[in-house]
């Protein structure tokens, strides 16, 4: 709801209403992939439409380095429809558009809000459900997460109290108890900003809610406004981990949401780890998971040093530390691999080259502690 514009890098970023323009997508390479287009000529009900979503997986787009970075997500059940500016939807909370201005202004940490639906089984009526995720002090760790459940016609003036004074007894009353286990899945499904999310992300969101129920781990499957990277639609963010995953597909939801299979089969649909902050250290950390498996997502990084240019490639050396593997490093080496075209958004239709990258991990100290070595 309050996401990152889309900048030249790996952001996508907000447009107009929907989309309108027909893409040239003759030059894109399919790799086996049907680009998706809506037919919305003149007088019909949409116009005709080249999803960005395809044309990224079309052309073999590694979501890695994707994740919109911010040390502190605040999440609040809103009410659909959502219009492309959710503060002007008709069911908006009043006074919350003049608090997000006044929140962006003041505060100097990176951080954002992200509106979800409310779900038949998950909500109360006359509530609303505040989730704050928070880094701690390390370089990137598990989101400390606080769910409030509160009433809904104060629900502006406890995100205020929430900004402002986070200490303040009230909050206390109203915060659920929370053994911070429990897994919650955001799916965007944010269809007046990109056609994408709803074609896409809807679809993936019924699946994963209607597995929530089976999985080991205590699941939650809501759907969201956007939080970027709609060409990467279907797209999710997993919390309190904080990480975003990109072209979901059917076959490969057990995967995520049970971890029936090894995370390296995730590799592409991996966007990255909303902790880390530069594209390069989102890139080598998927490096990582590829490497690690599944345990990697109880590690905590505790510094990252090294230079990495997009076009000169670097070593990047990682310092964690894991409740099994105890202390480690990791050198992760990140090359140029030319590049592939993109498209940022279905509506201008315009393909733009997207930088691709390949990394290897190039040392372990101790030796073998991420389970072995990974060339990509």
């Amino acid at each position: 709801m309050c996401a990152p514009d889309d900048d030249a890098g790996r952001l996508e970023g907000r447009d107009k209403l929907f989309p309108y323009d027909l893409a040239d997508t003759t030059s894109v390479p399919t790799n086996g992939v049907d680009i998706v287009m809506i037919d919305t000529t003149p007088g019909t009900a949409n116009p005709r439409v080249t999803l960005c979503s395809t044309v990224s997986e079309a052309s073999g787009e590694d979501p890695a380095g994707s994740a919109w970075s911010v040390r502190r997500i605040l999440m609040m059940e809103l009410a659909l429809p959502w219009a492309y500016n959710v503060l002007e939807s008709k069911r908006a909370p009043a006074g919350l558009h003049d608090l997000l201005h006044e929140v962006y202004d003041t505060l100097d940490e990176p951080w954002g809000m992200i509106g979800m639906a409310p779900d038949p089984d998950y909500s109360i009526d006359g509530m609303t459900r505040i989730v704050d995720l928070q880094q701690g002090d390390h370089v990137a760790s598990t989101y400390r997460r606080d769910t409030y459940l509160v009433p809904a016609d104060e629900v502006v003036d406890y995100l205020r109290t929430l900004s402002f004074e986070p200490d303040h007894p009230r909050l206390a009353e109203v915060r659920l108890p929370d053994d911070q286990e429990t897994r919650e899945f955001f799916v965007c499904t944010h269809g007046a900003i990109d056609a994408c999310c709803a074609t896409f992300g809807y679809p993936m969101y019924k699946l994963m809610r209607a597995m929530a129920n089976r999985a080991e781990t205590p699941t939650r499957v809501w759907r969201c406004t956007h939080f970027g990277g709609h060409r990467f639609a279907a797209t999710a963010l997993e919390t309190p981990a904080g990480r975003y995953w990109g072209h979901l597909k059917a076959e490969r939801l057990a995967t995520l949401v049970h971890r029936t299979n090894p995370a390296r089969e995730l590799r592409r649909h991996y966007r990255g780890w909303a902790a880390l902050s530069q594209p390069m250290w989102q890139i080598a950390e998927a490096a990582l998971l590829e490497a690690a498996g599944w345990s990697w997502t109880d590690a905590t990084i505790t510094a990252i040093d090294g230079e990495v240019t997009p076009d000169a490639g670097g070593m990047l050396t990682i310092a964690f530390r894991h409740p099994a593997l105890g202390d480690g490093e990791a050198d992760v080496e990140i090359a140029p691999a030319g590049s592939v075209q993109t498209m940022d958004q279905s509506k201008t239709g315009e393909l733009r080259d997207a930088p691709q990258f390949a990394t290897r991990i190039a040392g372990q100290r101790p030796p073998g502690c991420l389970g072995g070595t990974v060339t990509r």
